[in-house]
């Protein structure tokens, strides 16, 4: 009560316009201040006496007051204890992986979150450097055993592994698992039933799935091996692993040695050879069936993909991935006959 709703309510008890329990709650406080005064207080008028006994209304009311409680989801305390859960469940779930099958003191991992809007770069123990994507988390001791380097990731990142023999490198998500010596590479694991793919920029990878309780035989024996610009990915819904291409392959060669891609009535089997050798990839054909088969064409900036569509249709042949190779589909070419001279 305010001293505005204690005036409006002595006014509403003097004009006999109060409530009954408005008037037993008035004549209470009335009789309780302990006044000498003959006064009814229907009759008090004294700005003194008002005030005495506003003062003991407020005192009154105030030790009786029942604090209401915010609900426990907006009180700070459980804000703060909801953060420190949620640290300690990320720091719970690194150690149930690290510890996970090994019998060996456990090391507390490292938590990486990205939270901005840009990559984030992070340098490991052993000089290797990881670039974080937004929204990514990473995982990771702070100094690598002696034996095994391992990191633990959900989301997106590119890896640059500092090449050590000794020490295999293992990005480790929630089905894959990337074991590396030392290379580049991009691992995308959002966890859940998104696939997860594993490109590698250069050097070798071998990609697995990691075994759940109910996996079948057919997942554990789930394994491939990457080279430079090939692609894995694990598709969660029947457990296959598949290699093929990357998204966009790169070219190999150095900066400094770009390859001639312009072609005069060359053969496709050169053709073929000079894109294997600049991108790294193999190419399946028949080489006695496309022997007659020339290319003219001037390439240059296109990607991969691009070349190859253009290179099918001039030649009327065909071309699918399979398994991280280019497999080219064509009958062969008839060469035209130049017109005789009578």
């Amino acid at each position: 009560m305010t001293p505005f709703d204690f005036r409006q309510l002595l006014r509403r008890y003097q004009s006999g316009q109060a409530t009954a329990e408005e008037t037993r709650r008035l004549e209470a406080w009335y009789e309780s201040m302990g006044t000498k005064s003959k006064q009814p207080v229907d009759s008090v008028e004294d700005e003194a006496v008002q005030q005495r006994m506003w003062a003991y209304i407020q005192t009154e009311t105030d030790s009786q007051t029942v604090v209401r409680s915010l609900p426990v989801y907006r009180q700070s305390w459980f804000r703060v204890a909801a953060s420190v859960l949620l640290l300690l469940g990320l720091f719970g779930y690194g150690l149930w992986q690290w510890s996970d099958g090994r019998k060996e003191p456990v090391e507390l991992l490292s938590v990486q979150m990205n939270n901005t809007k840009h990559p984030m770069r992070i340098r490991l123990d052993d000089g290797s450097d990881v670039t974080l994507e937004p929204g990514s988390f990473l995982r990771y001791p702070s100094h690598f055993s002696a034996t095994k380097r391992e990191v633990f990731l959900t989301g997106e990142a590119f890896f640059s592994v500092t090449r050590q023999p000794q020490r295999p490198f293992l990005v480790i998500t929630d089905r894959v698992v990337t074991r590396v010596l030392g290379t580049s590479f991009r691992v995308k694991a959002f966890g859940g039933k998104a696939n997860v793919s594993v490109t590698v920029r250069t050097g070798k990878v071998s990609v697995f799935s990691r075994p759940t309780t109910s996996s079948s035989s057919k997942e554990l024996d789930n394994a491939v091996v990457l080279v430079p610009n090939q692609r894995a990915v694990f598709y969660p819904a029947d457990a296959r692993l598949v290699k093929t291409l990357a998204e966009n392959p790169v070219l190999l060669t150095p900066d400094n040695q770009q390859p001639d891609f312009n072609f005069v009535d060359t053969p496709l089997p050169v053709v073929f050879d000079r894109l294997e050798k600049a991108y790294g990839v193999d190419f399946v054909y028949d080489a006695d069936a496309l022997a007659r088969c020339t290319l003219t064409a001037r390439l240059s900036n296109e990607s991969l993909y691009e070349k190859l569509a253009l290179i099918s249709e001039v030649t009327h042949a065909r071309h699918e991935v399979i398994d991280g190779q280019v497999v080219i589909d064509s009958r062969g070419c008839t060469p035209a006959h130049k017109p005789t001279t009578p």
